[in-house]
């Protein structure tokens, strides 16, 4: 092992560990990544910036902006439609899989979760089921719903880019669709016959607040002759209290949500705090112009607009304490509690770091949801409003965009034609603006797809690559191809479980085409096992944006998601391996 080889190495094994720890945004381990492979020669800049120039990777954005335009054409009619309330649980399940996994093959699937996620938890709330019953298969059937074309996940599109960027032979829509299809349907009959029971009935986290508000919010009254009658809050010294924060003011019938620091205070005001509610009374044990009412109405006012929302795995605020973040003033919204892994992270709010996947209880204001940029943090416990009219030429370019997306997948015409087409007449139909475009373009998950291609570079360019297939070839090659093949398809299953599938694919591209070239077979299998095995993270919550974003809407653990999806994970190895052995006879 040279001197590349080795940097190679500990760089990538670094890099596992500070996404797996969280140590800093996913985005900024990537860049440091790259950076040290530039420092120390492995890369030159071009080679580091190669994925700018990576058609693939626009793609990738045309799609994001493609999704978010059909989206808003289509709204949630469809779906309030679709989810009638005479459905029993499992016919529910079964239907949202089946709408989810159908549309997750022509759009970018993180979107659709994300928009999903409302609509199955009022679902869940109508009808009194949990709804941790249905958010872990809403997920899974949008990561094989997804790996029915090569437009339905980035993953595909990644390799699709790396294939070309090593003038490897091309991919078919074919050599995705047919084993698409199969484990998309195995997905949806493991949950109806099997997985549900498995599933937890974990209780909502509003509902959870609701029923033990007095954990998280403490009442005070501004009493007649109260010293702060008169002063700002700040002026209160309300502003940067230990333990303890200013969440909402209740004047008469106006609610003042969240609290701006130059907020004027009144008498007979109901102040509302969070944090460490023991530390209120040695607040009014000072003195200081606040009282606990006589009569506690708190639990009988009706007038908090909890929210919940979701860190997703790009978002800007990982990595961030709470109190740099600006929170209240970005998103017209306070956070009164923060669970992690199923449990309430314990302590003063401002001073926690972001994770992704966090889940945050939120006091809102009036309109929140216009303020929340979803790459940043995605609401979920409010269902986006139904229009109730629109123009008839809207539903026109709708289904005309999914037509041309179909003959971008078939290769009747060139993909990224396609997209950019597609994309230009939601701009001139005014379904799509330069606003929605600017919040929809995620400069954090740019970064890390520029930079996964650029570690494939290095994997290549150094012969770690080659060594690590050389390694599976020693241990393996003498049972044949398909054994091969299969600890490929493992190693790669392992090692989405812990990064991102992006990263996955990026790393194990290399080793996929050396292994190629060693064994003299075609290399369309090889890259066929890293595609479906990247995306088909089924035992942990981080290795996929989607599962993610359902880890703490559901109140899920680790271990609901092993428990699930370790059988499924099991079944979808052994299908994706035999299909790849029959389809392409080795």
């Amino acid at each position: 092992m040279d001197f590349h080889q080795l940097i190679v190495f500990v760089v990538i094994i670094l890099l596992v560990i500070s996404l797996y720890k969280e140590w800093i945004n996913p985005a900024l381990s990537f860049f440091g990544a790259v950076i040290v492979l530039l420092l120390s020669g492995v890369l030159s800049p071009d080679e580091a910036l190669k994925g700018l120039a990576n058609q693939q990777v626009a793609i990738i954005f045309l799609l994001m902006l493609i999704t978010a335009g059909v989206r808003s054409i289509f709204g949630g009619e469809f779906f309030l439609k679709l989810f009638s309330d005479t459905l029993s649980p499992k016919k529910f399940m079964l239907r949202m899989m089946v709408s989810v996994s159908t549309l997750s093959a022509f759009l970018n699937n993180t979107p659709i979760v994300a928009f999903m996620i409302p609509y199955v938890k009022d679902w869940a709330d109508r009808n009194n089921h949990p709804s941790s019953k249905f958010l872990i298969p809403l997920s899974f059937a949008t990561i094989t719903g997804g790996m029915v074309t090569v437009i339905g996940t980035s993953t595909n599109l990644i390799l699709l880019g790396l294939i070309n960027e090593y003038n490897q032979p091309g991919l078919l829509y074919s050599d995705f669709v047919y084993l698409g299809i199969i484990v998309t349907i195995f997905t949806w009959t493991y949950f109806y016959f099997f997985g549900y029971k498995l599933l937890p009935s974990n209780t909502s986290g509003i509902e959870s607040v609701k029923s033990h508000i007095k954990e998280y919010i403490v009442e005070t009254i501004v009493f007649s002759g109260s010293p702060l009658i008169g002063k700002s809050v700040t002026d209160a010294g309300l502003r940067n209290l230990k333990d303890l924060f200013l969440v909402e003011i209740i004047r008469g019938d106006r609610l003042i949500s969240p609290v701006a620091p130059n907020e004027i205070l009144k008498e007979n005001d109901y102040l509302f705090f969070s944090g460490n509610t023991q530390s209120i009374f040695k607040l009014i044990n000072d003195d200081n112009g606040l009282k606990i009412p006589k009569e506690d109405r708190m639990e009988s006012r009706g007038q908090f607009n909890f929210t919940e929302a979701v860190i997703p795995a790009n978002s800007d605020l990982i990595g961030m304490r709470i109190k740099d973040s600006d929170f209240r003033k970005r998103y017209n919204a306070s956070i009164i509690a923060l669970h992690r892994n199923g449990r309430r992270v314990s302590g003063k709010v401002g001073e926690m770091t972001l994770s992704g996947g966090d889940f945050l209880l939120l006091l809102t204001g009036e309109n929140p949801r216009s303020t929340i940029q979803e790459r940043n943090l995605f609401l979920i416990s409010k269902s986006l409003k139904v229009a109730k009219s629109k123009p008839w030429w809207l539903n026109t370019i709708g289904l005309l965009s999914f037509v041309v997306l179909i003959l971008g997948i078939t290769g009747l015409v060139q993909l990224f034609t396609a997209c950019l087409l597609i994309l230009l007449t939601l701009v001139f139909g005014k379904v799509l603006n330069l606003t929605e475009i600017r919040r929809q373009l995620d400069l954090n998950l740019l970064l890390v797809l520029v930079c996964s291609l650029a570690i494939g570079v290095a994997l290549v360019k150094s012969g770690a690559a080659d060594s690590i297939a050389n390694l599976i070839l020693t241990y393996v090659q003498s049972w044949g191809v398909i054994p091969v093949i299969a600890t490929l398809f493992i190693a790669t299953t392992l090692l989405t479980a812990l990064i991102t599938n992006a990263a996955a694919v990026s790393i194990m591209f290399p080793i996929a085409m050396s292994l190629s070239q060693m064994t003299g077979v075609q290399a369309t299998p090889f890259f066929i096992a890293i595609a479906f095995a990247a995306s088909g993270d089924f035992i942990t919550p981080i290795g996929y944006q989607t599962n993610l974003m359902v880890y703490g809407p559901g109140g899920y653990s680790f271990k609901d998601f092993f428990k699930v999806g370790f059988p499924l994970t099991l079944v979808y190895m052994v299908t994706c391996i035999a299909f790849i052995a029959w389809y392409y006879q080795i």
